[in-house]
């Protein structure tokens, strides 16, 4: 393993939560969670997002917990590896949170992934007129899920998460 990069590793791991056919944070959850990281109140905030994790399912429970405590012990390294809390929940906010739109959407896409012809119509359509306002809810969103992701870190770092 040492002779083998550690961001192949990485890559595989956010390619193994990427293709799951659920998000870990939960389709059915994720609005409940888009809610709480915008909360003004940080103690509202924290209890809403500790009550949305303990209604995932045990599995992507335990799972998440296992996940952040790895990027926590990642981070304990970010003076050598730039990998802080912050940039771990840029990397894998994203990843682990996806809102159903972008699920079904996605999913005909990665069926036929590999597929010239599929590409090359996604080349036209961006080629054409892209949608303002689709992009930036998405940048929004993808904002949001890396709050939640960082919010997660730190309850977990700090204890409150267990």
């Amino acid at each position: 393993l040492e002779q083998k990069s550690v961001h192949v590793a990485a890559n595989l791991l956010k390619l193994f939560f990427r293709e799951l056919p659920e998000p870990l944070f939960t389709t059915q959850l994720y609005p409940l969670f888009l809610r709480a990281i915008q909360m003004n109140d940080p103690d509202n905030q924290r209890l809403s997002l500790l009550e949305n994790i303990s209604n995932l399912p045990q599995t992507n429970r335990r799972i998440l917990y296992r996940l952040l405590d790895h990027l926590i012990l990642v981070s304990r390294n970010s003076q050598q590896n730039m990998m802080h809390l912050e940039n771990l929940a840029v990397v894998f906010g994203p990843t682990l949170m996806r809102p159903s739109k972008l699920v079904d959407s996605n999913s005909s896409y990665y069926a036929q992934s590999g597929s010239s012809q599929q590409l090359n119509k996604l080349v036209v359509n961006v080629k054409q007129e892209p949608d303002l306002d689709q992009m930036s809810n998405e940048l929004q969103g993808s904002m949001f899920q890396c709050q939640i992701v960082l919010q997660c870190l730190k309850l977990r770092r700090d204890n409150q998460l267990i």
